[in-house]
């Protein structure tokens, strides 16, 4: 048992049994501490009982079996070839059959044979955990017993294998070190002695007699001798040892550090990349790869302007400051990643150096900052329409009953008096644009006043089928073609009027985009982290990455003729519902529009059918589009993969209101 005394002496946290002891009582990795980064960064808890079979040396060092064993099979090894060395020259000696050497001894084979048999069993038992200390003292005692016998056999005191007992003490020193190395001397020590006493008594006839000055004068040097081995290869056992413990110490700081550092740069969100001098990429951790949107292997050694013209073109036009003034701007950039996707980048360069000051290249920290500048935009946009929400009421009777009462003079005028054809068609005109200049007010008032939504639980899958029944019937063209996916039934709590409104704009928005090439527009809808989730999505042109931010403003439109209202009521009606409608465009690809409801609906609202609720049409809150053309093949496919062909039938075009995209 171990005293409270001793305890200091055989605790070594950095030994590889107390650490192993440690891991399996430190519990689960759940029950670490959370302040470090990783689970093998831990300062170990250890236990007194954990130790106390341990065994010391005499400096109070632990002993350490893992490392015994590999020294233990190390000197076998040693042990085997010199036998194996002998044995060889045994046969040779025997072969050439020297005058001095007749005849080889049997004695010797035998001798031999058990040097090999030890060597053996100490292979074979050093794998036993337990057995690795027992057996490294065990070796002492076999291995000076196999000297005596050979020194015996050889003429005793005055053999000239006599020097053979320093390999006892040696390899005791490389595997017991300081302890094991007085053992291994004085287990020498007491054998010749044993062997000198057998010479002086006379009772082994194959030692012959000594004289007994000469004799003990010999056993005192042998002695002296091997206790300055002894002494000296303990001491450099003990220095190599201490040596080799700090650089294993040295060498797990350094792991855990790597390990900390390579954590560090895992768990940062965002994106790192460090360049050199000529600006080629060194490094880059998984935070860039995923913003980017680019493997690892094709940002390594490539250049970044390259690779991220934004940033390349940028580091290039200060590199000279940022080497001369450790500059640390911020800048933002657009960038477009290999996948298509348009994103605004924000990133800092830092100068990066050693302790000497010698500028080795430039550090990139960088974000992806599309959310935030969304959410930006998106509060900016708010605040607008709060003011033009101020302006709508007052501006609306402003405008309105003057020009009610101009278009009614007008038509007074028209009817009363019998103007030439010229006059009545310039007369009818005002009146046109007169009701049209009526109908954008309304449509403006409509986007401006306050949503007053009649929910109800719904299921989606229905309300989005109508809509696109609706305008598979009303909006063909021989130019595309509309793929319809709903998967499950999803019920949500929704004004179904007014979306259908939403999804009738989205469809016509899609059907005018295409328009100039041919393509599909798809509509799917599902589930997508637990939120419904409906895309529309088509083949056009696409829309410019500077103008998708302005899709959603009122009054901002690309086609001519058309308002700029109509994606804007669409935002606005679904802000009412608490969703979210986003925009992804590629040039040259299409567009996505997706919208995100809430979670599905679990209350207890009516549940009317949603056929009933609320028809489209051409009125003021939809922008349509252009006359189009008859007998375009529509296809709708279902959830189920099946397949609906029809005619399509022409859409009369409202009035005044030319079909467009808002961005």
């Amino acid at each position: 048992m171990t005293s409270p005394e001793n305890l200091e002496d055989t605790f070594d946290p950095r030994s590889p049994e107390v650490g192993d002891a440690v891991r399996e009582s430190s519990g689960p990795p759940s029950a670490r501490s959370p302040s470090s980064p990783t689970g093998d960064l831990l300062v170990p808890r250890a236990r007194a009982h954990t130790l106390s079979g341990l065994p010391r040396l005499i400096a109070g060092e632990p002993l350490e079996r893992d490392a015994i064993a590999r020294k233990l099979l190390i000197v076998a090894g040693v042990r085997v070839a010199i036998v194996s060395v002998v044995l060889v020259a045994l046969f040779v000696l025997s072969q050439l059959r020297l005058r001095e050497l007749d005849r080889v001894p049997s004695w010797q084979y035998v001798l031999v044979g058990v040097a090999y048999a030890l060597s053996l069993a100490y292979i074979a038992l050093v794998r036993a955990p337990t057995l690795v200390v027992p057996l490294a003292y065990a070796q002492i005692g076999l291995d000076a017993l196999i000297v005596s016998v050979l020194v015996i056999m050889t003429g005793g005191i005055e053999s000239v294998f006599t020097f053979a007992y320093i390999f006892p003490v040696l390899g005791a020193a490389s595997t017991l070190y300081r302890r094991g190395t007085v053992v291994a001397a004085v287990v020498s020590c007491f054998a010749l002695g044993t062997i000198l006493s057998l010479h002086l008594t006379g009772e082994v006839t194959l030692l012959p007699p000594v004289p007994f000055g000469s004799t003990v004068f010999s056993f005192v040097l042998y002695c002296a001798g091997m206790g300055l081995v002894a002494l000296l290869s303990s001491a450099l056992a003990e220095k190599a040892r201490i040596t080799g413990r700090r650089l294993a110490e040295s060498q797990s700081d350094l792991e855990q550090l790597e390990q900390l550092h390579a954590a560090i740069l895992r768990s940062l969100p965002a994106g790192l990349i460090t360049i050199d001098i000529e600006g080629t990429i060194q490094f880059a951790n998984e935070a860039a790869q995923q913003i980017l949107a680019i493997p690892k292997e094709h940002l390594i050694r490539q250049p970044l302007f390259l690779v991220v013209p934004p940033m390349g073109r940028h580091w290039r036009d200060r590199r000279v400051r940022l080497m001369a003034e450790g500059m640390r701007e911020r800048q933002e950039e657009s960038f477009v990643r290999p996948d298509g996707r348009a994103i605004r980048l924000g990133f800092s360069f830092a100068p990066l150096g050693n302790e000497t000051e010698r500028w080795l290249g430039s550090i990139v920290v960088f974000q992806d900052l599309t959310d935030i500048v969304r959410l930006k935009e998106a509060v900016e946009r708010a605040e607008r329409l709060a003011t033009l929400g101020k302006l709508a009421a007052g501006l609306a009777h402003e405008i309105r009953n003057p020009l009610a009462s101009m278009c009614a003079s007008v038509d007074v005028l028209r009817h009363t008096l019998d103007p030439p054809e010229a006059m009545k068609r310039l007369m009818s005109n005002v009146i046109r644009e007169g009701e049209r200049l009526n109908n954008l007010i309304s449509d403006f008032l409509t986007f401006a006043r306050p949503r007053e939504l009649n929910l109800a639980v719904v299921d989606l899958g229905r309300v989005v089928a109508d809509v696109v029944e609706l305008f598979r019937h009303e909006a063909r063209s021989d130019l595309w073609s509309l793929e319809f996916d709903v998967e499950g039934s999803t019920e949500v709590s929704i004004d179904a009027a007014l979306i259908k409104q939403v999804v009738w704009n989205l469809l016509r928005n899609a059907g005018d985009a295409m328009k100039a090439r041919p393509g599909c527009i798809r509509v799917r809808l599902g589930l997508e982290e637990n939120r419904p989730t409906l895309r529309v999505s088509d083949e056009g042109q696409g829309i410019e990455p500077e103008l998708q931010r302005r899709v959603f403003d009122p009054f901002f439109t690309t086609k001519e003729g058309g308002s700029g209202l109509g994606l804007a009521i669409s935002h606005s009606i679904l802000n009412a519902h608490g969703a979210q409608i986003t925009v992804d465009s590629r040039v040259g690809r299409g567009t996505e529009f997706t919208i995100r409801f809430s979670a599905p609906a679990q209350s207890a609202l009516p549940r009317p059918d949603a056929r009933s609720g609320g028809e489209v049409e051409a009125g003021a809150e939809v922008e349509s589009g252009a006359e189009a053309g008859a007998g375009a093949e529509v296809k709708i496919e279902s959830g189920a993969g099946a397949e609906v062909e029809a005619e399509a039938g022409p859409l009369p075009p409202r009035e005044g209101d030319g079909g467009r995209r808002e961005g």
